[in-house]
């Protein structure tokens, strides 16, 4: 295992030379995706998350499952599309994976399930994946490491430079809490209600390095940025830095992290679609206007309140829209988001994607559909047993 004290041995030159090449963007001439998915795994007769990845990753490697990856515990899995074009495509490459996943976890006497919290797993009986990156992480965060039983929607955007990629993020910080309360689905942790619609994205933020992305004004000043936290040995790379929106320069995209696991496929390919086009929408503005490039650092301070809005209300928070304090119901403020980019899906082809998310001044969260069942039944295992049911259902229907 590596420890602290190894972390902090001097750097070579050649480590140096190898961060600046690591920090080059990739330019993508087009707006490409890639999507990470984290599901959970879970025990057939209990419905708690279980230590099924060793023998599910076994089994997918054998039978040449593309996308399927570790996570940190042993009761997560991720599953990853390649570069994708448009949302459709996403879809392609998700669904036979997925499927396959869910078959071969099904035989080893497993399900999966989208959630972004287990509703009543003990995290401290979580065991974490036996590989050293993430034996590294226990290293460091110790009881923080099982506070991250947590699972989460990330999507990649490719942008033409890292410029664009700083600006457009500078533009789209205000756009986090949308996508976290449409997403939101994580109203429970360990058999408690918290009281929150997205309980993931506070636990996310006790970690280093998370949360609303810190206010650069252009490339270098990130890569400065970078290259200071790599110096002082409190990252070893830009992969250490959780915020929920960041730039990848090795990929050569933006990488949305704020999303919570939503509680259906179809609302993943909905938010898929609606971030690709936040991100063409800012990439047109920003050519017609290049001073806005730059940003306005206020719209990151409000930022910070945003989010906890939509981490305590979902899209019944009160959006602050200005920096002179005007606010109105995010849900609103999200309906007007989506018929605004709604000409520019159509474009793309996305936009029968988005009808997912239906009529947004109607749309139920999964945050609220956890908590409204759960009224209803009374009874944690059945709500399960409704989860595990509708993901078994979509990937049933799109055979």
């Amino acid at each position: 295992m590596t420890t602290m004290a190894t972390l902090q041995t001097p750097t070579p030159k050649n480590a140096r030379s190898a961060r600046g090449e690591e920090l080059s963007f990739r330019a993508n001439a087009r707006t490409s995706l890639g999507v990470e998915l984290e599901l959970m795994i879970l025990d057939h007769e209990t419905g708690d998350l279980a230590p099924g990845a060793v023998p599910i990753l076994k089994a997918c490697e054998g039978d040449a499952v593309p996308g399927v990856t570790a996570e940190l515990m042993q009761s997560m899995i991720e599953v990853k599309t390649g570069v994708c074009q448009n949302v459709s495509e996403v879809r392609s490459q998700l669904l036979p994976s997925l499927r396959r996943l869910s078959n071969i976890a099904r035989s080893l006497g497993y399900d999966l399930a989208f959630s972004a919290t287990h509703p009543f797993h003990k995290t401290s009986g979580s065991v974490i994946f036996p590989a050293e990156r993430y034996e590294q992480i226990m290293e460091r965060l110790a009881w923080l490491t099982h506070q991250r039983v947590v699972f989460g929607l990330h999507v990649h955007v490719g942008v033409p430079s890292g410029d664009l990629a700083i600006a457009t993020i500078n533009m789209l910080v205000q756009y986090l809490p949308h996508l976290l309360a449409l997403s939101a689905n994580s109203p429970f942790w360990n058999g408690v209600d918290t009281g929150l619609a997205s309980t993931r994205a506070c636990l996310y933020r006790l970690l280093p390095h998370a949360g609303v992305p810190r206010y650069f004004s252009h490339w270098k000043q990130f890569r400065q940025f970078c290259q200071t936290m790599t110096d002082c040995k409190t990252i070893r790379s830009f992969k250490d830095i959780y915020w929920d929106i960041r730039p990848r320069p090795d990929f050569g995209t933006i990488e949305f992290r704020i999303c919570d696991m939503p509680a259906s496929l179809s609302t993943v390919l909905a938010l898929t679609g609606l971030t690709r086009c936040m991100v063409i929408h800012c990439l047109r503005l920003l050519e017609d206007r290049p001073r806005t490039r730059a940003g306005d650092i206020r719209k990151h301070w409000i930022a910070v309140e945003n989010k906890w809005l939509a981490t305590r209300y979902g899209l019944n928070g009160m959006y602050i829209r200005t920096p002179s304090g005007k606010r109105r119901q995010l849900r609103q403020d999200a309906v007007e988001l989506v018929r605004r980019l709604e000409p520019i899906a159509k474009e793309t082809g996305d936009w029968p994607m988005l009808a997912a998310l239906g009529n947004v001044e109607k749309f139920e969260s999964g945050a609220e559909w956890q908590r409204n069942r759960f009224r209803d039944i009374g009874d944690w295992k059945a709500v399960m047993n409704e989860m595990k049911g509708r993901l078994a259902k979509e990937l049933a229907a799109e055979a």
